[in-house]
């Protein structure tokens, strides 16, 4: 059901949800760590027309955002280099200018969301260890 690129690596889509006077990004708690917080991204699902969609539709099930892709943010090999993980990822990412934040969505049991500055996430995404999130926010146009 997941899409993989033609090395293998499993497809991952994500966003960097700005908000409307561009200051801040959406992020999301992750379900894998308390207190962690990541870009909102899944599995590119073989039945999804484009990256497009499968980022949205992420964006909605993690978020409860819904919006406008504004502009694709480019291909970002997996960093990890893990021999635990079986498949690398390639993540791709794409702004999205938030049109709506709503009070209830698939995974609000799961995951809280909360907005952060340009400065909070590029260092929340540094002490974490994700430079893929970090390279993402960084290609994107929040205001430094």
């Amino acid at each position: 059901k997941t899409g993989y690129a033609t090395d293998g690596s499993r497809l991952v889509c994500g966003v960097v949800a700005v908000s409307k006077d561009k200051r801040k990004i959406l992020v999301v708690e992750s379900t894998q760590r308390k207190n962690h917080w990541v870009l909102p991204k899944g599995g590119f699902e073989t039945d999804e027309a484009t990256p497009e969609d499968a980022a949205l539709r992420e964006a909605w099930e993690e978020a409860g955002i819904t919006g406008r892709i504004t502009r694709a943010l480019g291909e970002i090999p997996d960093p990890r280099i893990n021999a635990s993980i079986s498949n690398n990822s390639l993540f791709m990412f794409f702004e999205v200018d938030v049109e709506r934040e709503e009070a209830r969505w698939p995974e609000m049991q799961k995951r809280m969301r909360r907005w952060l500055t340009f400065d909070e996430a590029t260092k929340c995404f540094q002490q974490m260890g994700r430079p893929e999130l970090l390279e993402a926010v960084k290609r994107s146009s929040v205001l430094r």
